[in-house]
């Protein structure tokens, strides 16, 4: 159990003029977590051979703990590995709600296989979301449920990878059924990923009607561009660096009314980092100022996390936090809120006007 801590000489401390707390350097990091999702409407697939779609080859995972590799696409499949944390693997392929993909793993002095790992347990790199759906090659039969089925509304432009005329590969005709497979954006006209006949395509979302599921329920592949990347990464910041304001603000607003807090290093608030990288900022400077109130934020909760996790490196004779220390830490917190709120406004009026779709093939697909 780690030390408790308290206020030390709390009474002579009485003073009027505050300094500034010093600003500790952040660490950045970058993590990516996918999401999971539900199911609905069941189809049957079985052994099969390799798609004629091609497979990505620059398609990427990395292990972040020790994973089991397994004989399907579900925990009910036989164990066939562990795989250690920190292991990179080839992709190759995927299920429809990318809650498992598909893996190549060649051990030491053992013979390559393929397997599937749940998609929490990974990291990636690469167009993911191009892997073909239900993987590749032989495998163990299984059971999975079509999450977002649709039906052509008319003539369909189908599309391979590019969201240009160029990448156009041909049409559906009128009334043809398919499978949601991904999407990119949201609202009433973003962009369709379709399983049509064991093919991936993208279409416009204005030619499809769904008859089953919710589209929002099939990833979102905005993370493939700076601009898509950028709200959701900072999202996901502003609501970690919340949760770790609120953690050491209860720390210092217990020792104000005088209750004894725990120096355990388990217990100790988490530092708030940025996952939102410089290099997409400086591609789409409109997010510039958002950042701006964002660091500043994280600098001042970092800053009141790094004092309190000094007062308790401190030996029990030496002088710990004392009562001015904790109310300017608190005022240190109050403006990082404020930024925090600032940043949130702004990066939903963003996310709301996402200029991603706003390309050429958008224009003449909805007009013509």
């Amino acid at each position: 159990m780690g030390r408790l801590i308290t206020f030390w000489k709390l009474a002579l401390e009485r003073a009027t003029h505050v300094s500034p707390l010093q600003k500790r350097p952040l660490v950045g990091a970058r993590h990516a977590l996918p999401f999971l999702i539900a199911l609905a409407a069941i189809s049957f697939i079985g052994m099969n051979e390799v798609s004629a779609q091609a497979i990505s080859a620059d398609v990427y995972v990395t292990t972040q703990d020790y994973v089991s590799l397994r004989g399907g696409p579900a925990r009910r499949f036989d164990q066939v590995a562990v795989i250690p944390p920190a292991t990179t693997l080839h992709a190759i392929g995927r299920t429809v709600n990318m809650s498992w993909i598909q893996v190549e793993y060649a051990p030491e002095n053992n013979e390559p296989r393929t397997g599937w790992i749940a998609s929490w347990l990974l990291v990636w790199s690469g167009d993911i979301i191009s892997l073909p759906v239900d993987g590749v090659g032989e495998r163990e039969p299984f059971i999975r449920r079509s999450l977002v089925m649709g039906v052509t509304t008319r003539e369909t432009r189908i599309y391979r990878r590019q969201l240009v005329s160029a990448d156009q590969v041909g049409t559906i005709p009128e009334g043809v059924e398919v499978e949601v497979a991904g999407r990119l954006g949201r609202g009433d006209q973003f962009w369709l990923q379709i399983n049509y006949e064991g093919q991936l395509y993208w279409v416009g979302s204005w030619d499809i009607r769904l008859t089953a599921g919710d589209y929002m329920n099939v990833e979102d592949t905005v993370y493939l561009f700076p601009y898509g990347r950028l709200t959701e990464q900072i999202t996901r910041d502003i609501s970690r660096s919340l949760s770790s304001l609120v953690s050491i603000e209860s720390v210092y607003i217990a020792l104000l009314e005088g209750q004894t807090v725990s120096c355990d290093p388990d217990a100790l608030p988490t530092y708030a980092v940025r996952v939102a990288v410089d290099n997409d900022i400086l591609r789409e400077p409109v997010f510039a100022p958002i950042v701006g109130a964002l660091d500043a934020a994280i600098t001042d909760i970092n800053a009141a996390i790094s004092e309190f996790a000094d007062a308790c490196a401190l030996p029990d004779d030496q002088e710990q936090l004392t009562e001015m220390g904790a109310r300017v830490a608190l005022i240190g917190l109050d403006e990082a809120r404020r930024n925090l709120l600032l940043s949130s406004a702004l990066v939903t009026a963003l996310s709301e006007r996402n200029p991603l779709l706003d390309n050429e093939m958008f224009t003449f697909d909805v007009f013509e």
